[in-house]
């Protein structure tokens, strides 16, 4: 299954909550049942905003609520707007932080010494780790 980045829910002291990979090229916010990331919060739209991955693999985020807008790092936006690594969308008073996801195959450089071709296969060793590490699926609320 394709991975196109994750969604990272940024808890309200500041710490990194749940974390939703993001395995197909829509990912839908809001509080109906059938919404990818639900929030039971009486003031979020039933769809509120969506993150839809275009031809070129770039995230791109589209508000759908004029009631509540979504805010992308803090300013409210009109148009569907590209995503970048790092990015914070806000609804209400819970915000998300949107990744993009690391280089599957990470580019293996020459080293010149048997000490450095060790640290280097070990760093692929944690890399790989944490790409295949899982992440639960649940409600944000």
């Amino acid at each position: 299954m394709p991975r196109y980045g994750k969604i990272v829910v940024i808890k309200r002291n500041g710490t990194d909550g749940i974390v939703f990979p993001l395995t197909s090229t829509s990912c839908l916010f809001g509080r109906k049942t059938e919404c990818d990331i639900r929030m039971r919060l009486p003031w979020v739209s039933n769809e509120h905003c969506k993150i839809d991955i275009n031809e070129n693999k770039e995230a791109v985020l589209t508000n759908l609520s004029t009631v509540n807008p979504t805010q992308l790092n803090g300013a409210c936006f009109e148009q569907p707007v590209p995503l970048k690594h790092g990015d914070v969308l806000t609804i209400i008073d819970r915000s998300f932080r949107f990744e993009y996801p690391l280089q599957s195959t990470p580019k293996k450089r020459r080293s010149r010494t048997p000490k450095d071709e060790t640290l280097q296969q070990v760093a692929e060793v944690e890399l790989l780790h944490k790409q295949t590490s899982g992440a639960k699926s649940l409600d944000a609320s």
